[in-house]
């Protein structure tokens, strides 16, 4: 353990400048969004000789708005956290709709699922101005890349789309998503083959009422021939879909496949009901669409509406299906979000919740947006989500891994940021459980004293650092955080510990505030302590286990 914290050290001092962690390695860019381009990391997957495949975006600077124009990029880093290869993908007069998804087959061979779509921007080196005659076709391709992620073989299909423009404000602001494009929404291998689906949009503000988006389920081979693919017309007719289906939404069960959707949009042809908030599309084996079924929240009559966000499922190893979403909060839906984690028997003709769990701030809060739920090989569960995000990204916050036995009791929970400065936002992206018991986060961070100062992040934790305090503490992570931060007139003490106690210092050591921690989150009213800096204390079996400081405006 010594040799490979050393080796953090020294990787991180040239990354950093002199920022240390304890976890397993970290690797991380640091990049500005006054850059011409960037790239940034959103997935990663262990591959079978150890090492670290990255599904990556190349960004380049243009549009009304700050990075816009992207393309499919892809990073590989050896099972220590070293760079091997790094690649863009860019196609020119193109851009990718979507997160390339990273694929071994069961021969060790790594292949890249990728789309493109013509490229509207008309402000960058790389635009498609032909307004009169504009470009009709989108790609999806699989793509075999070689050890320096070079494509090595390519297999592309082609589709006609919309590419109809209606120059109004949205189409200014974000002009490749609202025209039309191929979005990919899933993908996996499964016995030998890719199974996946994507939706093809038509663009936003298309007059003609008759056009609808239409959404496509397919096996592949990896030699790029389709061996099953079927289409269906959809309700929805346009938008930003990526804003809506993020990746991982569908889970392989005994009887063939079920696709998690969020939101009311079904299919045409299985009698669309408008109050339904949450879809589960039952497929076969060839991936034909037998039935959709509403899911619900745990407490769907306390609730405003039956709305999901920001879904991602994962397959658990007893028939059932974990979901990570985030919720309106039931007592500010206006201002608030909340993560949960349910498990959904959906074996049956209804899909019911057998357990769930809820964490939030006050805050909008969400789950890691791209995989927010994954699955060890001893069957415990990893959720990961991010307390405080604010709205708008304008909050301190905190990255949580919760690790969870399979009735979704909490084993461990731990906190973790991007160390090093003061005011940190950092978002999870996705957690990935490792062969070895570890798990990797990817994240994305911002330096809110230095909004242009952002970091792109995989790092690995090690199994044993949701074993204890001090192994947590060992590994660079938090066991509690006291939150918001600077505050007001309430001070959150967030901890999943237990029997733990709870003790506020002034700047003079005398303790203003102590008492028994009995839930994840003791609320302690501080409206009558003058303004300035305090010292908390959560303490276990006498001993201190986290301790910080807390600022009173």
């Amino acid at each position: 353990m010594k040799a490979t914290r050393l080796y953090t050290l020294l990787a991180l001092l040239i990354l950093f400048g002199g920022k240390a962690f304890g976890q397993v390695w970290e690797f991380a860019d640091e990049f500005s969004y006054s850059s011409d381009e960037c790239m940034t990391n959103f997935d990663a997957t262990e591959l079978s000789d150890g090492t670290i495949a990255v599904s990556s975006v190349h960004y380049f600077k243009s549009g009304e708005g700050d990075f816009y124009s992207y393309h499919s990029a892809a990073r590989k880093l050896s099972a220590d956290g070293e760079l091997l290869a790094e690649k863009s993908h860019f196609r020119e007069s193109y851009f990718s709709p979507n997160i390339p998804y990273l694929i071994e087959n069961p021969n060790g061979g790594l292949y890249m699922l990728a789309t493109y779509s013509p490229d509207h921007d008309y402000t960058y080196f790389n635009y498609f101005k032909n307004y009169d005659n504009p470009p009709d076709k989108a790609i999806i391709g699989l793509y075999k890349l070689d050890e320096n992620l070079e494509i090595e073989a390519s297999y592309e299909h082609d589709f006609v789309i919309d590419t109809f423009e209606k120059h109004d404000s949205q189409w200014n602001w974000l002009p490749n998503h609202y025209s039309g494009e191929i979005y990919v929404f899933s993908a996996f291998e499964d016995e030998g083959s890719v199974v996946g689906g994507y939706i093809k949009t038509i663009s936003h503000g298309n007059e003609n009422q008759d056009w609808h988006d239409s959404i496509f389920f397919f096996r592949m081979n990896f030699e790029g021939e389709f061996e099953d693919f079927t289409g269906y017309e959809m309700t929805t007719r346009g938008g930003a879909v990526s804003f809506v289906y993020r990746r991982n939404h569908i889970v392989k069960d005994d009887s063939g496949y079920l696709f998690y959707i969020q939101g009311n949009g079904c299919l045409v042809e299985f009698s669309p009901n408008v109050n339904r908030k949450g879809c589960v599309f039952r497929l076969d084996e060839h991936l034909n669409v037998l039935n959709v079924r509403e899911f619900r929240h745990a407490d769907y009559s306390q609730m405003l509406e039956n709305t999901f966000y920001n879904i991602t499922v994962k397959r658990s190893n007893h028939n059932t299906t974990y979901l990570a979403t985030s919720s309106k909060s039931k007592s500010d839906p206006s201002n608030d979000e909340d993560c949960r984690l349910y498990e959904y028997d959906d074996s049956g003709t209804s899909v019911s919740v057998t357990n769930h769990i809820i964490r939030g701030t006050d805050q909008w809060d969400m789950p890691a947006m791209l995989k927010g739920v994954d699955l060890a090989n001893d069957n415990t569960v990893y959720f990961a989500y991010t307390l405080n995000v604010g709205f708008m990204n304008d909050l301190d916050s905190w990255m949580m891994i919760e690790r969870l036995d399979t009735n979704l009791d909490t084993i461990s929970t731990v906190y973790y940021d991007l160390g090093g400065y003061e005011n940190i936002h950092s978002e999870a992206f996705g957690i990935t459980a490792t062969n070895d018991g570890g798990v990797l986060l990817v994240f994305s961070s911002v330096n809110l004293n230095n909004i242009d100062q952002h970091w792109t992040t995989v790092t690995k934790f090690p199994a044993q650092a949701f074993e204890g305090i001090e192994e947590a503490h060992d590994n660079g992570l938090k066991v509690a955080i006291a939150y918001p931060n600077p505050g007001k007139d309430v001070l959150n003490i967030r901890t999943g510990l237990q029997d733990a106690w709870v003790e506020v210092y002034d700047m003079n050591g005398r303790m203003v505030y102590g008492q028994e921690i009995t839930e994840n989150v003791t609320s302690i009213n501080a409206e009558s302590w003058p303004s300035g800096v305090y010292v908390w204390k959560v303490i276990v079996d006498g001993k201190e286990a986290e301790v910080g400081k807390w600022i009173k405006e």
